[in-house]
C-alpha cells in the first residue's frame, strides 16, 4: 500500500520573487474571504496554497489549478489582461502579493531584473505543459485514464511536515480538476476500489494498493 497525500499543482516555482516587493501590495486570505482578481493583478502565494477557480463560457466557476507556497497563481492571464479566473480562496490562511502587471512593460524592469523574468518564464512554461498535456488527456483519453493522470499530478508520495500539502480534496474537486461530471469521478473511483487498485480516500490523501496497475492505466496501456 503507497499513500499519495494532495499537493499543489504548482510550488516553489518562483523563488526569485519571494523578496521582490515594488508595484504590490500584501493581503492575507482566509476560508471566509474568497479573493476576486482584477485583469491586471499578478498573484504570488507568499504562504499556505491556494485553489484557482475559473469561469467557463457557461458562466459557471470550475475548479482549475491549486498553487502553493512561492509561485504565482495566475501570470498567463494576469500578463495578457484575460484573467478569467473567477475567485482565489483557501482552506485555512494563506498570504498573497498582489502585483501590478502593468510594470512589466516598462524596460528599465526588463533590463535591470532578467532573473525574476526567467522564473516568470519558467512558471508560464509549467502552466502551458500542463495544461497541454490535461487537454490531451482530455482529448484523447477516456475519464478513468483523466481521472488517475489527475491524481498523480496533484499528489506526491508520503508526508512531510514541513511540505505545503493540500488539507481537502473532495471527489468534487477532483471531478472539477479532471474535467468530467462528479459523477463519472465517483464511478471510476468506484471501479478502481474494485479492481483492488485504491483503498482509502480521504480529503488529504490517497492509498494506492497497485501502483503498477495505476500507472498502466493513467498511460492508456490497461483498460478496466
Amino acid at each position: 500500500m503507497l499513500k499519495r497525500y494532495f499537493t499543489p499543482h504548482f510550488s516553489q516555482a518562483n523563488p526569485e520573487w519571494k523578496n521582490f516587493t515594488e508595484h504590490s501590495r500584501d493581503i492575507e486570505l482566509d476560508y471566509t474571504s474568497p479573493y476576486i482578481p482584477n485583469d491586471y493583478d499578478l498573484i504570488y502565494v507568499k504562504k499556505g496554497y491556494v485553489k484557482i477557480y475559473c469561469k467557463t463560457n457557461l458562466k459557471n466557476e470550475v475548479f482549475t489549478l491549486i498553487v502553493g507556497e512561492n509561485s504565482f497563481a495566475n501570470v498567463g492571464g494576469a500578463i495578457t489582461g484575460a484573467n478569467r479566473f473567477s475567485k482565489i480562496i483557501t482552506d485555512s490562511k494563506a498570504e498573497l502579493r498582489i502585483f501590478d502587471s502593468y510594470f512589466f512593460w516598462d524596460l528599465d524592469f526588463i533590463k535591470n531584473h532578467p532573473a525574476l523574468l526567467q522564473g516568470m518564464a519558467k512558471n508560464i512554461a509549467k502552466c502551458i505543459t500542463f495544461h497541454t498535456v490535461r487537454s490531451h488527456y482530455n482529448c484523447f483519453y477516456s475519464s478513468l485514464p483523466q481521472l488517475c493522470q489527475t491524481i498523480l499530478t496533484i499528489s506526491k508520495e508520503g508526508f512531510h511536515e514541513n511540505y505545503n500539502h493540500v488539507k481537502l480534496i473532495t471527489q468534487l474537486d477532483l471531478a472539477d480538476l479532471s474535467g468530467m461530471h462528479p459523477v463519472t469521478a465517483c464511478n471510476n473511483l468506484k471501479k478502481l476500489r474494485e479492481a483492488g487498485i485504491i483503498g482509502k480516500l480521504t480529503q488529504q490523501y490517497i492509498e494506492i494498493l497497485d501502483m503498477q496497475k495505476f500507472n498502466l492505466i493513467a498511460t492508456g496501456q490497461m483498460v478496466l
